[in-house]
């Protein structure tokens, strides 16, 4: 009779911790790094995401993104009197993206959640980065500084669709707050590569 009572209880118990219900829903906001292939550009990361359950292993999400990644190629110039000239060129590739996922949870409980992510994404970016450069120097125009020319071959602004791959993990706490990290890989029809990515999540679920 105990063992059967004992038998009873495991399974209640067992029974209990698997049919608790989960929130269904999230809101996130991730903000991170990423490199932007075509320049080799790091910069920042941010995005609002929303994910909605709809199987126990299965989830859709809806993001709003914004990217901006800036470099320079430094020239520092020295005149004779010892003034020192920054001639550094600079350049800024910024844009905002609608990005649609699907997710695919290996681990899913009450604190822990670890998966995968795919989707696709229509990308809006403006650029001052140049198709070519070229410097010259003082011993050829005479001129007391360096002189640079630019020419752009493609537009400023670009619209362009894409596709990204993520790998997430996340801890809840209570059941509501959410902390966790993201990385991936983006490509988009422009030619642009977003890699490596690195993101750190915020959320709350409902």
């Amino acid at each position: 009779m105990q063992k059967f009572l004992l038998l009873a209880l495991f399974v209640i118990i067992t029974r209990s911790a698997y049919s608790q219900t989960l929130p269904d829903q999230a809101m996130k906001v991730n903000i991170g790094r990423g490199k932007l292939g075509t320049g080799d550009i790091q910069g920042l990361m941010l995005g609002v995401e929303y994910e909605r359950f709809f199987q126990k292993r299965l989830s859709w999400l809806t993001e709003l993104g914004m990217t901006i990644h800036d470099g320079s190629d430094l020239l520092l110039v020295t005149e004779a009197n010892g003034k020192v000239h920054d001639l550094s060129y600079r350049y800024t590739t910024a844009g905002a993206q609608l990005v649609g996922k699907m997710g695919y949870h290996f681990l899913r409980t009450t604190s822990w959640d670890l998966g995968i992510r795919v989707g696709g994404l229509f990308r809006y970016q403006s650029s001052s980065v140049p198709n070519d450069r070229t410097t010259i120097f003082p011993i050829v125009t005479g001129l007391p500084l360096p002189v640079y020319i630019t020419e752009h071959t493609s537009s400023q602004r670009t619209y362009s669709f894409g596709g990204i791959s993520q790998f997430f993990a996340g801890y809840t706490i209570n059941q509501k707050i959410i902390l966790g990290l993201t990385t991936g890989l983006q490509l988009d029809t422009n030619g642009d590569t977003i890699f490596p990515q690195l993101s750190f999540t915020i959320g709350r679920r409902f």
